[in-house]
């Protein structure tokens, strides 16, 4: 049995810009960090001439053709895995409109698993080629609209910059896990925001705006990854108050690309948290609900954490192994 444990992610800024239809006009850059919550994979070769595949739903099935999960059936088909295979997936954290990039991290973790029950004897698959593969898993042959950010940073990682320039090419650049990036994950806090969302929606009508430069969508990007590079130095020197009062710049202009990005119950919560100390925030992913991340100077968490008690709080700590294999 094959057992992959892939990170989730928290994005900082420049969320957008790993878009196709920004980064071939414009160069992207995205920070974020992998997290200690996890997508878990399990993958068993059995006799029995059958594929069962296990996650929030249960499908059992003699055809490839006939499997309904859209990540699961690529990438089987990909490495002509087409039978005899048991899938089952766990999740530390729900699946679904958490902001995460849970759907990207478990197409990593599939592709991984894949990759190995493929040619074992091998040399495995190279990072770069992991993230790349889960990229065209999910852009090109199930035709999401997403970009290139979850799948990288679930392969990599660690507290990242990710370049995206045009033709798709990504370059990785690691930002040292020294005592500010600490200080930073000591500074942070996350709430649910009680709403889920498929952020497909909100990112198909993002793309159509970059297409058309529609309420210029490409220049609001554009100042997203400039403050992703801002926000890099400001962490790099220690500055970690003003990283986190540029979050709160940086959301204020990304609310403003698409009316779904946030709403009135959202907008309510984080005035809630500033006013209780918070000195930024966003929401993680696409918007429109999942996870408020909010950077809170410690000696105001008591506080804030008082503040939103009617929001559960969700600890998690950085990571820095990314996706892992393991035969048991």
């Amino acid at each position: 049995m094959i057992v992959v444990k892939a990170p989730l992610r928290v994005s900082f800024f420049g969320g957008g810009s790993d878009l196709p239809q920004f980064y071939n006009k414009k160069p992207g850059m995205c920070l974020s960090t992998s997290i200690n919550k996890y997508i878990y994979l399990a993958v068993n070769k059995c006799v029995a001439d059958h594929i069962r595949v296990v996650y929030s739903e249960f499908e059992y099935t003699d055809s490839i053709n006939n499997i309904r999960h859209d990540r699961v059936r690529e990438t089987l088909k990909h490495f002509s895995l087409t039978n005899n295979i048991e899938i089952s997936s766990f999740s530390d954290v729900p699946t679904k409109g958490t902001g995460l990039g849970s759907s990207s991290t478990f197409t990593v973790a599939m592709a991984q698993a894949a990759s190995y029950l493929s040619a074992p004897l091998k040399n495995k698959i190279t990072r770069a080629d992991l993230a790349e593969l889960a990229c065209d898993i999910e852009i090109n042959k199930c035709r999401e609209p997403i970009g290139k950010q979850d799948q990288y940073a679930a392969t990599y990682g660690g507290l990242n910059q990710y370049h995206f320039h045009s033709q798709g090419e990504v370059f990785v650049q690691p930002v040292s896990h020294n005592n500010h990036a600490y200080g930073l994950q000591n500074n942070l806090m996350c709430f649910a925001t009680g709403n889920t969302r498929y952020a497909s929606t909100i990112l198909h009508k993002q793309t159509e705006d970059l297409n058309s430069d529609k309420n210029d969508v490409i220049g609001k990007t554009a100042q997203m990854v400039d403050m992703a590079f801002q926000g890099s130095k400001y962490l790099s020197c220690g500055k970690l108050d003003d990283f986190g009062q540029l979050l709160h710049e940086a959301w204020m202009v990304k609310k403003t690309i698409n009316s779904g990005i946030s709403n009135d119950n959202i907008d309510c919560m984080y005035e809630t948290a500033l006013k209780a100390g918070a000195l930024g925030g966003k929401l993680l992913g696409a918007g429109g609900g999942g996870y408020l991340l909010l950077y809170v100077p410690t000696k105001y968490q008591r506080n804030v954490t008082d503040a939103m008690t009617d929001f559960n709080k969700f600890p998690f700590a950085f990571e820095t192994k990314g996706s892992t294999l393991k035969v048991i």
